[in-house]
């Protein structure tokens, strides 16, 4: 765990791992305020937290969100979930981070970057979830008591590769391979929808996998590569073998669970650094 961290600022966006923040801030007494993005935040967040400690806010009203943490004596600041389609409205924060972004070949990475550069010129300090929970990332190994088969391996080994290259397109970080052969690729609506996708190309019959990898230069700190249970659902119901995701540089969200139920519904899960 980062040392030095007295107050911990997280702007939490969709699913369960802003829980796990708070959760994890509580378990080391630190103190925690959030800005829950509108219209991506659970509710649940809300009532974990003190009333004083948790604004909600629009993914463009970056100003407030800094005053708000500022006003709370937050030193330290974590951007935890996805974003779903929020309205954003146009303000000079908007308009400032437009401009610059026409500067920046890898759009969808600059604005992540250009929003935590603004958090660090406020004096805050932005780590990654990683840094402060690293047992959440992804081994390199098979983490489920279900194993893939030659042909998934076969598949993992041309997949990963498939897959690096297509992320350094800046376009997606994730493929479905299907006998050796890419059947699909991931685009702006994101992965269960890759998959559903891949389900109408190869059919109902059994095999596939899901690769997915980090995107070269991809700024961790704020959009690392997130295994979820809405995944594993989406894989058994297309009767896909599993999926292979990079290690060291990826993390599953709520672990335990989603690791019980890879294995209730005979989906293996595979960590690798690519050296198979």
């Amino acid at each position: 765990m980062k040392k030095n961290i007295s107050h911990i600022g997280l702007v939490a966006g969709d699913k369960n791992l802003p829980l796990a923040v708070i959760d994890f801030a509580k378990k080391n007494n630190i103190d925690i305020s959030v800005v829950g993005i509108k219209d991506s935040v659970l509710p649940i967040v809300k009532t974990k937290l003190p009333k004083d400690n948790y604004i909600e806010l629009s993914i463009s009203q970056l100003s407030k969100t800094i005053k708000f943490f500022k006003s709370k004596g937050v030193d330290t600041i974590l951007i935890v979930g996805g974003v779903n389609n929020s309205k954003i409205t146009i303000n000079f924060d908007v308009i400032k981070i437009f401009f610059k972004l026409l500067f920046i070949k890898k759009k969808y990475d600059g604005i992540l970057r250009l929003v935590i550069k603004q958090f660090e010129k406020s004096g805050f300090n932005v780590i990654g979830i990683d840094d402060i929970m690293p047992e959440m990332l992804i081994e390199n190994k098979v983490l489920t008591d279900v194993y893939p088969s030659k042909q998934d391996l076969d598949d993992a080994k041309f997949g990963f590769a498939q897959a690096l290259k297509y992320a350094k397109t800046d376009k997606g970080q994730s493929i479905v391979v299907f006998n050796k052969k890419l059947i699909a690729v991931e685009d702006f609506k994101g992965t269960d929808n890759l998959i559903k996708r891949a389900l109408k190309i190869k059919g109902k019959q059994k095999g596939g996998i899901l690769v997915k990898v980090l995107k070269p230069g991809q700024e961790k700190r704020a959009d690392i590569p997130v295994l979820g249970k809405n995944t594993i659902l989406n894989l058994h119901d297309g009767n896909f073998s599993g999926v292979v995701i990079q290690a060291n540089n990826s993390i599953i969200e709520d672990r335990k669970n989603v690791l019980e139920l890879a294995n209730s519904l005979n989906i293996f899960i595979m960590g690798t650094d690519g050296k198979f």
